[in-house]
C-alpha cells in the first residue's frame, strides 16, 4: 500500500505529465498569429478551445468520482490527451482544425486534473483530507503549466511547433501508463449517495462551500487570462523596448513567472491555515488585483521593470489557489466532495473560457498597443477584486 507521501508524489507526477499540453498553444500565440494570420480574438478562441472542452465535460467527469474510482477516469483522459497532442501536431492547419484538437486536449485535462485530486483525497486517511497533500497537488499545477510553456518555446525554436505538440501527446500517454500503476480502489469505499443533481443541489445551497466556489471562479478568470496572454504580452514588451532574445527568452521568462506560483500556492495555503482561511484568502486576492493593475500601468516602460512586476504578479495570482481548493474540500461533507469539486470546476471552466476571450477582444478593440495591454490587465484584475470582496462580504455561518 502506498504511503501518503508516495501517493502524493505519484499523483503530482501524473499531473505533470498529463498537463504538458495545457499551455502549448498559448505559449505560441505570437507564432500562430503570424503563420496563420489570426486576429487576437481568433487566437483567443483557439486557446480557449481547451477551456470549452474542460467546461463541457469536467462537471460530469468530476461528479462521477463520487461513484467510480477516479483512477479509471484519469487513465482514459490521459489517453485522450495523447490523441489530442499528436493530432494537433499532424493535422492542425488553421483555425478550425486547431480548435478541434485543442478541444480534445481540454476534455483530457478535465478528466485528469480534478479527478486526480479526488483520486488522491479518496486514498488518504481522513485526518489528512484537508491537509498538505491536496495543497501540494494543486500547487503542482503551476509547475506543470510552467513546463508546458518552456517545452513549447524550446522545441518550437529548435525543431518547429509540430514537435512541441507531439511531445505533449507522448507525455500524456506516459501519464496514463503511470496512473495504471496506482492500485484500484474498491467501489464499496465510495462516499457518493443520491443522484448527481441532488448532490449538486445540496452544494449550491451550502453557503460556506459556495463562498469558496465563487472565489475560485473569480481566481480562474484572472489565472487563465494571464496564462493565455502572458507570452504575447512579454513578446510585445520585448519588441516595444528593443529587448533581444526571441522566442526562447520570452518563453523562459514566462516559465519563471508561472513557476513562481508553485511556492506561492503552498505558502498561501499555510497562511490561510494559520489564520482565518476566508479573510486570509481574501487578502491574497486583493493583493493580486493590485499587482495586476500595476503590471498594466507599466506596459510600455522598461522590460526589466515589467518582468519584475509580472514575476510578483505571477506569484500572487497563484497564492490563493491551494487555499481556496482546500477550503472547498474542508467545508464540504465527504459524501458531496465530488459534487462540490464538479460545481467548482464548472464555474471555473466557464470563467477560464470567457476571460481570455475578453482580453483578446480588448486587445483588438484598443489596437494591440500600450493602451490595449493596460486595459487588458485591468480586465484581468477584475477577477481577484470581485473574489476578494465576495469572501469579505459573506458572513460566516
Amino acid at each position: 500500500m502506498l504511503t501518503p507521501l508516495r501517493l502524493t508524489l505519484l499523483l503530482c507526477l501524473v499531473q505533470m505529465l498529463a498537463m504538458t499540453g495545457s499551455l502549448t498553444f498559448q505559449a505560441l500565440i505570437p507564432v500562430f498569429i503570424v503563420d496563420w494570420q489570426l486576429t487576437n480574438t481568433q487566437a483567443a478562441w483557439i486557446g480557449g478551445a481547451s477551456y470549452v472542452g474542460y467546461a463541457l465535460t469536467a462537471p460530469v467527469l468530476v461528479a462521477l468520482t463520487d461513484r467510480l474510482d477516479a483512477r479509471r477516469i484519469v487513465i482514459l483522459a490521459c489517453l485522450l490527451g495523447g490523441i489530442g497532442g499528436l493530432g494537433f501536431a499532424l493535422f492542425a492547419t488553421g483555425f478550425w482544425s486547431a480548435f478541434f484538437w485543442r478541444l480534445l486536449t481540454g476534455i483530457a485535462i478535465a478528466g485528469s486534473y480534478m479527478p486526480g485530486l479526488k483520486a488522491l483525497t479518496d486514498r488518504l486517511p481522513e485526518a489528512q483530507i484537508s491537509g498538505r497533500p491536496q495543497a501540494f497537488y494543486s500547487a503542482t499545477f503551476s509547475l506543470a503549466s510552467a513546463t508546458s510553456l518552456f517545452v513549447a518555446g524550446l522545441l518550437t525554436a529548435a525543431i518547429g511547433w509540430p514537435a512541441a505538440f507531439a511531445a505533449t501527446g507522448i507525455s500524456a500517454l506516459l501519464a496514463a501508463a503511470l496512473m495504471a500503476t496506482l492500485p484500484a480502489r474498491h467501489p464499496g469505499q465510495s462516499h457518493g449517495s443520491g443522484s448527481m443533481a441532488t448532490r449538486i443541489g445540496a452544494v449550491l445551497r451550502d453557503r460556506p462551500t459556495m463562498r469558496y466556489i465563487a472565489a475560485y471562479a473569480a481566481h480562474s478568470w484572472e489565472m487563465f487570462a494571464f496564462r493565455t496572454w502572458i507570452v504575447a504580452f512579454l513578446t510585445f514588451a520585448a519588441l516595444e523596448t528593443g529587448m533581444a532574445g526571441g522566442t526562447v527568452l520570452v518563453s523562459a521568462i514566462a516559465t519563471v513567472l508561472i513557476l513562481a506560483g508553485l511556492p506561492a500556492g503552498l505558502l498561501g495555503n499555510e497562511l490561510a491555515a494559520r489564520t482565518d482561511r476566508r479573510r486570509g484568502t481574501a487578502g491574497l486576492m486583493l493583493a493580486a488585483a493590485l499587482m495586476g493593475v500595476l503590471v498594466g500601468l507599466a506596459a510600455g516602460l522598461s522590460f526589466i521593470l515589467i518582468a519584475a512586476l509580472a514575476l510578483v504578479y505571477g506569484a500572487l495570482l497563484m497564492a490563493d489557489n491551494s487555499a481556496i481548493l482546500v477550503g472547498t474540500i474542508q467545508s464540504t461533507p465527504a459524501e458531496r466532495r465530488g459534487a462540490a469539486i464538479a460545481t467548482q470546476t464548472f464555474f471555473a471552466a466557464f470563467m477560464a473560457l470567457i476571460s481570455p476571450l475578453a482580453v483578446g477582444a480588448v486587445l483588438d478593440g484598443f489596437g494591440s498597443g500600450t493602451t490595449a495591454w493596460t486595459m487588458a490587465f485591468l480586465v484581468m484584475a477584475l477577477g481577484p477584486l470581485v473574489g476578494g470582496i465576495t469572501l469579505l462580504w459573506s458572513k460566516r455561518t
